[in-house]
């Protein structure tokens, strides 16, 4: 492999570009093909943003971020809010009988959520005695690749502070709220984890019927509460292997005590999600899958997930001749800059359930 093939570690950045440029002549003219003077060292920002935009998609995915456990991920087209509407359920069907008549179906909508997307980003920037003095190729790779792991946690830590910010629903009130039915105070065990679900599964919505919320994903934020969590869902045994005395006709009431587990498969195996940005160690979110019922929405412009990296165009030219000098006018630096449009919003409140454990 040549010196510029792994071009995180060129020896000298600039002759790199310029082994590079010969190597793309010479292709070209054993295809038979003629290529202009074009490349010159205007060219250089232009061969170095190639490495720096790999290296910074990398570090954005070396994040895992799991916002798509916790809400559905909306494209927006401009940074106009967007509204989400709500439907509740179809109701109306009823007696028909022979020839009788048929009566008119309904349904009713719920508060409009609404979602906005901002620009989020910063600027870095390569000098030119640090390009040229660049041996262990720190510069291409391991400094553009901390931009795109920062943006990354930004985005990341962005959303789950939003969540545990307690933001007002589409209804006017705090999305976690005993109105709404979906907050409670015990720390995580099998009795809570159960009360939890069929508080989710027995909901009301805005016409006071009963739906149907299952339970997708368990988020918490450490891997003590990690291993807990699996044990309650996934273990096929509690363990215990002595039964509880109780009195007469109690022990139906007892589901958490014998050797069988009767939580095993309530969730989904891959239910428990463990991510480090949640604030407290105890604390743990029951969530309905967003393609369902969502609790909140995460909005990107045009889709688009991963943060872009942009290269400011050089501003100087070489007297004398010989095209545009790589750096930039005022202190010689070739100069990266990060952007990212996103933005959160509550969708509905019967989509979660969170435990702040006292």
């Amino acid at each position: 492999m040549s010196r510029y093939g792994d071009i995180g570690r060129p020896v000298m950045l600039y002759e790199a570009f310029i082994d590079w440029r010969d190597e793309k002549v010479r292709e070209g003219e054993a295809a038979g093909l003629s290529l202009q003077e074009a490349m010159s060292k205007a060219d250089f920002p232009s061969f170095l943003y190639g490495p720096i935009s790999t290296s910074l998609y990398k570090g954005y995915t070396r994040v895992q971020p799991q916002y798509r456990r916790y809400g559905r991920v909306e494209s927006l087209n401009d940074f106009r809010a967007r509204r989400i509407k709500g439907l509740n359920g179809i109701r109306g069907i009823g007696y028909v009988g022979d020839q009788g008549e048929y009566p008119e179906m309904r349904r009713t909508e719920r508060p409009s959520a609404s979602l906005q997307i901002d620009t989020y980003g910063g600027v870095y920037s390569v000098t030119r005695q640090a390009a040229i003095n660049d041996e262990n190729g720190a510069l291409l790779r391991d400094n553009p690749e901390e931009m795109g792991f920062e943006a990354g946690n930004f985005v990341t830590e962005a959303i789950i502070a939003f969540i545990e910010s307690n933001p007002t629903a589409p209804d006017g009130t705090a999305l976690f709220h005993s109105n709404h039915g979906n907050t409670g105070t015990a720390a995580l065990s099998e009795d809570a984890l159960a009360d939890a679900i069929s508080t989710m599964e027995n909901r009301l919505d805005s016409d006071g019927r009963r739906i149907t919320v299952r339970p997708r994903t368990l988020a918490v934020q450490n891997v003590r509460m990690e291993l807990i969590a699996n044990r309650i869902i996934n273990s096929q045994l509690t363990g215990a292997t002595a039964t509880i005395a109780q009195a007469a006709g109690a022990g139906a009431n007892i589901f958490d005590k014998g050797t069988d587990n009767p939580l095993q498969g309530i969730l989904p195996g891959d239910a428990v999600v463990r991510d480090p940005f949640w604030s407290d160690a105890n604390n743990w979110y029951l969530l309905a899958d967003p393609n369902d019922v969502p609790a909140f929405a995460i909005g990107f412009l045009n889709g688009r997930e991963e943060p872009q990296v942009l290269l400011k165009n050089p501003e100087a030219r070489v007297s004398g001749g010989g095209g545009n000098d790589p750096y930039t006018w005022e202190v010689d630096s070739v100069d990266f800059k990060v952007r990212f449009d996103f933005g959160t919003g509550t969708v509905d409140p019967l989509g979660a359930y969170r435990s702040v454990v006292t």
